[in-house]
């Protein structure tokens, strides 16, 4: 039964099976230049926070939004201020009011840290630029054994 199919298929010219390759990687070539066009092909949308104290976060950490990942942190630096300056990229397609807080997280005690938006209830930000102005840092055991210590001197 294999060896009739294969005589079949190949008693057509060769000039038919490439004009139907050509045929159908044509029709993918469209089919993705249309899906590029609609705008929703990796488009992401830059955002920027300062953060006082930002121990274990790291480039290429998740930021997250009721749960599920939106984007992530792309550049960690310090400004003149001694602050921690934290840009990345989250998903176009999700509105963030501009009444929201952006904080570091740690999954457990002593989890990997990640960004996590709490969404307000205010206007969407613009789409261009996000700018979080509330930020909560991020706090670990070992700063809070320091600060217990600290305490009892």
């Amino acid at each position: 039964m294999a060896a009739k199919i294969i005589f079949e298929i190949d008693s057509y010219p060769q000039s038919l099976h490439f004009k139907n390759g050509l045929f159908f990687i044509l029709i993918l070539f469209i089919i993705i230049l249309s899906y590029q066009s609609s705008g929703n092909f990796n488009k992401k949308v830059f955002f920027e926070s300062i953060f006082t104290y930002a121990e274990g976060l790291s480039i290429g950490s998740d930021v997250e939004m009721s749960g599920l990942k939106i984007g992530e942190v792309d550049n960690i630096t310090l400004n003149k201020n001694n602050d921690v300056y934290v840009s990345g990229f989250v998903n176009s397609d999700i509105d963030i009011p501009n009444d929201s807080i952006l904080l570091i997280r740690s999954n457990g005690i002593f989890g990997k840290k990640s960004l996590l938006i709490e969404p307000g209830f205010g206007d969407t930000l613009n789409k261009d630029n996000y700018f979080f102005t509330q930020t909560k840092d991020s706090y670990s055991i070992d700063m809070l054994l320091r600060y217990l210590g600290a305490l009892n001197d």
